[in-house]
């Protein structure tokens, strides 16, 4: 973890909203000219069917059990065999924020014990009215899945903004951005 705060903009039960509230609030940030932003998605996945439906989805991702790692590719098809390598960590990266990627991570993340979908090292815009120049070293976007955005357990799914310690005005100026505000007080960021 870093010198970040990360403020709840938005909480829910449902898994699709989460996910594209996160992408909504990703889009505001700015990136160099010929970049790409991506998000990486992590999970947790119990069952031999979030398994399979994950690599299915994401068949570049690593799935990893205690010392074993698998690529999508590689991964058992054997259901027996895949039941005595649960629970699986799932974990893909430089998911685009295309519309077919939200709907495949809302896939995965439903069935999932816990997730987590983050953007980092995007700019996030100057703000001249509440003159709070352009931020980079501490911003993003964190949709937690069953997690705070500290990874400890908690009921329910919650999108952070990630921004400079104190900067509340700005993480309430991006909220709003997407119709959203400030909904609580600051986690720990990275």
């Amino acid at each position: 973890m870093g010198n970040a705060e990360a403020y709840p903009v938005y909480r829910a039960v449902d898994v699709a909203s989460i996910v594209s509230v996160a992408f909504d609030l990703v889009r505001c940030g700015e990136v160099d000219e010929g970049a790409t932003v991506y998000l990486d998605l992590d999970a947790e996945l119990r069952g031999v069917d979030a398994v399979l439906k994950a690599r299915n989805l994401f068949p570049e991702a690593r799935f990893s059990h205690r010392r074993s790692d698998f690529w999508g590719t590689n991964l058992p098809d054997d259901a027996e065999v895949l039941a005595g390598l649960l629970p699986m960590q799932f974990a893909a990266e430089e998911i685009s924020l295309e519309e077919d990627s939200r709907s495949r991570a809302v896939e995965v993340l439903r069935p999932a014990v816990w997730g987590q979908l983050a953007c980092m090292g995007i700019t996030w815009p100057a703000v001249p009215e509440l003159d709070l120049e352009p931020e980079y070293a501490r911003t993003g976007v964190q949709a937690c899945f069953n997690i705070d955005a500290n990874h400890e357990p908690v009921a329910g799914h919650t999108v952070y903004v990630h921004v400079y310690p104190g900067e509340e005005d700005r993480a309430r100026h991006l909220a709003r951005m997407i119709g959203k505000d400030v909904i609580g007080p600051p986690e720990h960021g990275w």
